[in-house]
């Protein structure tokens, strides 16, 4: 049920079950919900970098925030069309409204290894394919959202190699550009190392790999398996079920 749309109309059948979503933005509170289901990443689109093996990373990557997709979007999505707007006239800033298409995915291949942040704010949903290129670009995800939930979290802490803001602090004039411009180097660079070692957890393969996207998401599932044998086991002895 990867896709935000998936099994739209018979959900209901199948909320008793471990879902693998997304994100639980266009799912009932009493259909998806952490403590039973799991978070995964979409497949990223870019190709993943490498050899990003940089003396200096910091300054081979000239321009400051990058962002190329779609800034029509629906729902919290809408922040797109904002930022478009606050983000014009900074030099070391490439903001592009564009369409996922061949030239546009080598684009923003070639942008993201060029860029120290990218900007991931949400789309028609919290999350979008965009965070996992920017991770596997070794580019420092700058997430605005307010309700993200993240692929892994119980393995993985982001804001070891991403910095978060709020929709309402992304808004104000020129707040989102004076932090990324401030930013501490040193910091940067251990951000930009901490997401090459992260950066197989998102990689979809076959076979699997161990510690690769596919592992990861069967561990996810084998982590949620205790607490849903409980309520199975519950809801067998109650008279009055309770759980769901």
């Amino acid at each position: 049920m990867h896709h935000p749309n998936a099994f739209r109309f018979l959900r209901d059948l199948v909320n008793a079950s471990i879902l693998i979503v997304a994100d639980f933005a266009r799912y009932p509170r009493d259909v998806s919900f952490l403590s039973k289901d799991v978070v995964a990443p979409y497949v990223h689109v870019v190709d993943s970098f490498t050899d990003d093996d940089s003396p200096d990373p910091f300054n081979s990557r000239p321009t400051l925030l990058f962002f190329r997709g779609r800034t029509v979007r629906k729902d919290e999505g809408k922040i797109r069309s904002h930022l478009a707007k606050m983000l014009q006239g900074y030099n070391d800033v490439h903001f592009e409204n564009s369409l996922a298409t061949g030239h546009g995915i080598q684009a923003s291949t070639e942008g993201m290894r060029m860029s120290k942040f990218c900007l991931h704010p949400a789309g028609d949903t919290p999350s979008s394919c965009r965070l996992f290129d920017a991770i596997i670009s070794h580019c420092v995800p700058v997430i605005i959202s307010d309700r993200i939930e993240l692929p892994f979290e119980n393995e993985i802490d982001y804001t070891e190699f991403s910095l978060f803001f709020s929709v309402e602090e992304a808004l104000q004039p020129n707040y989102l550009i004076t932090q990324l411009r401030q930013f501490p180097k040193q910091r940067w660079i251990e951000m930009w190392g901490k997401l090459k070692n992260v950066s197989h957890h998102f990689e979809f393969q076959h076979p699997a790999k161990k510690g690769d996207a596919v592992n990861m998401i069967w561990r996810q599932v084998r982590n949620k398996l205790p607490a849903v044998n409980l309520e199975v086991h519950r809801s067998r002895r109650l008279k009055i079920p309770d759980w769901w």
